[in-house]
């Protein structure tokens, strides 16, 4: 049976099934953040986390719709057949380093399940987009400091990472390509769950494609979506994971949509609210370089949307204003005297 693969690390979360689906109280834990930028393998259904208040009860879903309002959905997340394989044949391996093109064959080769996350589409800095991107270390340090989650990240030199979500769930991920307009990367990991003896190892591709473009207004919006694909060594994990698919995929498709909310958010508060920013900013461990290059993103941010605001404002030239009362004014003096009656000399008897 072929199943749309790729939703392993779907499985692997919902190995903690019960765990992904229980109350959202705790926001953005065990490493969601990989599902946006970095390794699906260690977060994809990371422990009911979420950017949201949390809240309980059967409206849950309408609560969580109004806070998505800033995200329009183009098109649903799938992993079909021919969806999986089009994405395959599209991966731009050639442009790998020997090495990187190596694991990647072996991901495709031993290719448990695979999920092409929904494409969104929101408001947001291009500038501050590609930032977090190139900067994960630094994005992952504003959960802590907004005491969201728990994950360390840490370089381990050029485009390597580091990951340790806190609770033995741990990944070395690989940035392999990083543009405007496309990221791909490499995890290896293992996700640990106190439902689960051993943790789940698997190794994980993502690319994530973005495309900019501006709204009838001129505010910049960005549309992107994301592949992700995943391998188990194992095979008794990987038939565990294919069972509760479903399930994991409504996950990932959550955690992506947050984090897709997050980044929104975050350049919305760079240009709306800098002295929050700020507060945050003291509060992040990070070297004090990422800390002033993160400011000078917000204020960037907030002057790129001063302009925009400026150009809406654009004073209308006097003459353009006055022209409909001169052509008033032409039209009435070329029109002929009215006759008046009080002018008029009467004749005939009294």
């Amino acid at each position: 049976m072929t199943r749309p693969q790729g939703e392993a690390s779907e499985g692997e979360g919902t190995g903690m099934v019960n765990r992904g689906d229980a109350p959202r109280t705790a926001w953005l834990r065990q490493g969601a953040y990989w599902l946006l930028v970095l390794a699906p393998t260690i977060g994809w259904a990371a422990d009911g986390w979420s950017l949201l208040p949390a809240s309980r009860g059967a409206a849950t879903e309408d609560i969580e719709e109004i806070h998505y309002r800033p995200l329009q959905n183009v098109r649903p997340g799938n992993s079909a057949a021919a969806t999986r394989k089009a994405a395959i044949d599209e991966l731009p391996l050639a442009e790998l380093t020997p090495d990187a093109r190596q694991k990647a064959q072996v991901v495709l080769r031993g290719l448990g399940l695979y999920r092409r996350l929904p494409t969104l589409g929101f408001d947001v800095d291009p500038g501050v987009y590609e930032f977090l991107l190139k900067h994960p270390v630094t994005s992952v340090s504003t959960w802590r400091a907004m005491e969201i989650s728990r994950l360390a990240l840490r370089g381990t030199g050029g485009d390597t990472y580091f990951a340790d979500a806190g609770d033995g769930s741990v990944g070395q991920v690989e940035v392999w390509k990083s543009t405007p307009t496309e990221t791909l990367i490499y995890c290896d990991g293992a996700f640990k769950s106190p439902l689960l003896t051993k943790p789940i190892v698997a190794r994980s591709i993502m690319r994530l494609q973005s495309r900019f473009y501006k709204d009838n207004l001129g505010h910049p919006r960005v549309e992107h979506f994301g592949d992700v694909y995943v391998e188990f060594p194992s095979q008794t994990v990987e038939t565990v994971a294919r069972v509760i698919s479903p399930v994991s995929y409504s996950i990932a498709d959550r955690n992506f949509k947050q984090l897709s909310l997050y980044v929104h958010l975050m350049s919305q508060a760079m240009v709306r609210h800098p002295e929050w920013v700020q507060s945050i900013v003291r509060r992040m461990d990070v070297e004090e370089t990422e800390k002033t290059a993160f400011l000078n993103v917000a204020q960037q941010a907030q002057t790129q949307a001063e302009k925009r605001a400026l150009e809406m404002m654009q004073p209308v030239p006097v003459d353009e204003i006055l022209a409909p009362l001169r052509r008033s004014i032409a039209s009435e003096e070329a029109a002929p005297a009215p006759v008046r009656a009080a002018s008029l000399k009467v004749t005939g008897k009294q």
